[in-house]
């Protein structure tokens, strides 16, 4: 890929991209965050009209089935999950809906997704906005939705008819033209993983490094157990950032102190996206591919730690009275 400096990218302004291939579900009804709350990872069944949040669902082992994001706006709640795989997450809401009061359809082919990042994003979709990471506010046919990576903008959520108009607005208003290509190489230096292609189904949401999209002190959830032993724990890889210097960043193989801990799955520019093992501590120098170069390893932007959790021993000392188990903040 070419390797392109922020300041030569659309979105070193405002780029805007029709990222209208993202698979998309509405819920209605009056208990359609309830819903949500008891199958997804994250809090949001309190979640106020204009909020939303990130969520898992996550296997019963607690594995990582998809990662969504959750608009709660004018009654009805949006989801926006990797291509092809809203169908796959419908089909499994449906199956556990029971006598609740929700009605789930997938709206992947009704709406689209116009994404405008970038310091001057703002400037060119124009107000009122939403205000906050996730915030949503309707301006007629047109859903905004605040977001802040893989750079800082606006998702804007319109009738699949009115994207390229949309599109030849904003770029009437001084957005540049942004390709599925300087989409990616956005998402990458921003540290932003995919499902599908940098995480999959044998990830926790620790070795993913998507903490932010659990709630720890929650209630009951699907995969909530595993969540919570491996928070106890420590895994043993995670996704890391890393910095390449001196070329261009590649995917391969991982290499630190002449033994393999990991595999850079995602590359672009001077930036790559991995699964590194633990033991390979934040500010280490790797070797990635052949012929080998050299890059840092650090944690991916915007990412948490969650709580400190006391492990099953600690648990077992307590009860047994030996000690009295710690919980961080």
């Amino acid at each position: 890929m070419v390797d392109r400096s922020r300041e030569a990218s659309p979105f070193g302004s405002a780029g805007v991209v029709d990222r209208s291939d993202r698979g998309k579900l509405r819920l209605t009804g009056d208990q359609a965050l309830w819903f949500c709350d008891q199958l997804l990872s994250n809090q949001v069944v309190n979640l106020a009209d204009g909020e939303g949040a990130e969520a898992l669902l996550l296997t019963p082992h607690g594995r990582i089935r998809a990662l969504l994001r959750l608009l709660h706006n004018g009654g009805e709640v949006l989801m926006d999950t990797e291509p092809d795989v809203a169908g796959e997450v419908a089909e499994f809401f449906l199956g556990r809906v029971f006598a609740t009061r929700v009605e789930i359809e997938e709206v992947t082919d009704e709406l689209g997704i116009v994404s405008v990042l970038g310091p001057n994003a703002e400037a060119v979709v124009g107000g009122p906005l939403p205000d906050g990471e996730h915030a949503s506010l309707r301006r007629g046919s047109t859903l905004a939705a605040a977001i802040e990576r893989p750079a800082p903008g606006f998702d804007l959520w319109v009738p699949r008819d009115e994207v390229a108009p949309t599109i030849e607005r904003l770029v009437g208003a001084g957005a540049q033209h942004a390709t599925a290509e300087d989409y990616e190489t956005l998402r990458i230096e921003g540290g932003v993983a995919r499902h599908g292609i940098d995480v999959d189904e044998t990830f926790l949401p620790q070795e993913a490094a998507l903490e932010r999209a659990v709630h720890f002190a929650k209630g009951c959830y699907l995969g909530q157990e595993a969540v919570a032993m491996a928070q106890r724990g420590r895994v043993k890889r995670r996704l890391r950032h890393l910095r390449f210097e001196g070329g261009d960043a590649r995917t391969g193989t991982v290499r630190h102190g002449g033994e393999e801990v990991g595999r850079v799955t995602s590359a672009a520019g001077r930036f790559g996206i991995g699964v590194v093992r633990t033991t390979v501590e934040p500010g280490a120098a790797v070797e990635v591919g052949e012929p080998a170069a050299t890059a840092t390893v650090a944690e991916l932007p915007g990412t948490v730690t969650g709580p400190s959790l006391p492990s099953a021993r600690e648990l077992r000392e307590a009860l047994a009275g030996v000690g009295r188990p710690g919980v961080g903040p």
